[in-house]
């Protein structure tokens, strides 16, 4: 007896509108990788950033396998975090510019600049309450030293 195996074949319906937005997803991707790249080599940690991209391309695939609008929206909302993430390496975090205020002080002070400093000094109070508890303390420590030094020197050349 033959026994003959017919398969059915399913077509997977094809959406060409959502093929190319999630190709033009998966472009972006690269871009953000590229950028990434050029950040990382001026020396700044992208880490994080190139954490959160190796989920992504999973994602698109997932998103071209469903059609479904919380896959394609959840590669949307990952891609708009990676974006964020850049955004704040290349821009710093307030911290970092509390560090570099801090930095300019002690140099100011050196180079007997102590007006300079005191804006500095004034500067960093506004920077200081935007900062998280466990960065607020190092700042604060640092304020209260160049406080410190500012009214030193300005006894010394009284």
């Amino acid at each position: 007896m033959n026994d003959v195996i017919k398969m059915v074949v399913v077509e997977i319906p094809k959406d060409e509108k959502t093929d190319e937005m999630l190709d033009a997803l998966a472009e972006h991707l690269n871009e953000l990788k590229e950028e990434t790249g050029e950040i990382r080599k001026q020396g700044m940690d992208t880490s994080m950033v190139e954490l959160m991209m190796m989920d992504v391309m999973p994602k698109i695939k997932m998103a071209k396998v469903t059609y479904e609008q919380k896959d394609i929206d959840n590669v949307k909302k990952s891609l708009a975090q990676i974006r964020h993430e850049i955004d704040l390496v290349k821009s710093g975090t307030d911290f970092d510019d509390a560090l570099k205020k801090i930095q300019d002080a002690y140099e100011d002070i050196r180079h007997d600049k102590c007006e300079e400093a005191r804006q500095i000094y004034k500067d960093l109070r506004g920077v200081y309450p935007k900062l998280p508890e466990d960065q607020r303390r190092i700042v604060y420590k640092a304020s209260l030293d160049i406080h410190r030094r500012i009214a030193e020197h300005n006894r010394q050349n009284a």
